[in-house]
């Protein structure tokens, strides 16, 4: 393997699996340090992140077990169901299994629903990797639950310590509104319009990954509620929330956190980690390994950009031939930043 790449790959899952750490902490996650998140947390988006990179962290992926099992109720299974239809995704059978461990309960209907409607894999294979992506080997014997889905890792003990979330942690933002407002599209608006100062029903569909026509209808109605008010922009209706209002309500009188969309986000990272890890990737020689690193970063930059991050990546026309191998490996750095 080119050691460059080897170092690169491994400082990359380091930082997203931090990055994970945090909102999982912010989330409920206990026993591991918590860090300021001045980003809206997308539930739904991390926890399809996990399915992908928790992979290679076991305790990662069992505490967010722990703590769907105490927040689960604050997800939204259709969102998840949409956003694996809208991005790129290879989580979903790992998601199967974690929807069918949490069918239990009060939660069982969602989360049986949502594991029905996904797909299984062909094949049984190892849960859990180490970094180099070596299967990692059992103690024991396989987990009932998730062996049913092709999925073998040790017993799943989950440990109960897991605390309801902070509803005043800056990133939960969406998670206090979900359980003010409910688990809907209305949550989702306004979030996006405390971290915006107007909105477009298209713009906010778009980010929320909700339907246009629902946010159209919720937005009518909130605007009737005296805390919700319409801005003409050319023919346009924006909308705009008065802040102050909701500031006092909500017991943030403060900055508001950054709104990313995550999905996106979170996806691209997915295709950059995948193909690092394609093993005739891990063979290249510099200049080939350039090239192919450029074509990735062009089929992920639409996502990067809709995520709010383009600014964070270079313009690879500017580097030729192997010199854009170190730009693209700064480029990657900044985004994880």
């Amino acid at each position: 393997m080119n050691p460059l790449l080897g170092d690169f790959r491994n400082l990359f899952l380091d930082k997203v699996l931090d990055l994970l750490w945090r909102q999982w902490t912010a989330l409920g996650v206990s026993g591991h340090a918590a860090g300021d998140t001045p980003w809206v947390i997308d539930p739904e988006a991390l926890l399809l992140a996990t399915c992908t990179f928790g992979r290679f962290e076991p305790r990662l992926f069992d505490e967010a077990l722990d703590c769907l099992r105490a927040n689960g109720w604050v997800m939204n299974t259709q969102r998840l169901g949409t956003l694996l239809r809208d991005e790129s995704w290879t989580g979903a059978p790992v998601l199967a299994a974690v929807a069918g461990f949490l069918s239990t309960g009060t939660e069982v209907l969602k989360w049986r629903r949502l594991s029905q409607h996904l797909p299984r894999l062909a094949q049984p294979e190892g849960l859990f990797h180490f970094k180099d992506g070596r299967p990692l080997p059992l103690v024991g014997e396989p987990d009932p639950h998730f062996a049913g889905y092709g999925l073998r890792r040790d017993a799943l003990r989950v440990r109960g310590y897991s605390q309801p979330f902070r509803p005043l942690e800056r990133g939960n933002l969406l998670v206090q509104l979900r359980a003010l407002c409910g688990v809907n599209v209305r949550a989702e608006i306004i979030a996006y319009l405390l971290t915006h100062p107007t909105g477009h029903p298209a713009e906010i569909a778009r980010a929320a990954y909700y339907h246009k026509r629902s946010v159209q209808n919720a937005l009518a109605e909130m605007n009737h509620s005296a805390v919700v008010d319409i801005q003409a922009i050319g023919r346009e209706k924006h909308y705009r929330l008065r802040a102050p209002v909701w500031g006092a309500l909500l017991q943030r009188p403060g900055q508001a956190p950054q709104w990313v969309s995550w999905p996106p986000f979170w996806s691209a990272l997915e295709q950059i980690w995948l193909k690092l890890h394609e093993p005739q990737v891990q063979a290249l020689d510099p200049l080939m390994l350039s090239s192919v690193v450029r074509q990735l970063m062009l089929q992920v930059r639409p996502a990067i950009e809709r995520a709010g991050m383009g600014q964070a990546l270079s313009d690879d026309r500017n580097y030729l031939g192997g010199s854009y191998l170190p730009v693209f490996f700064a480029d990657v750095m900044k985004l994880l930043a």
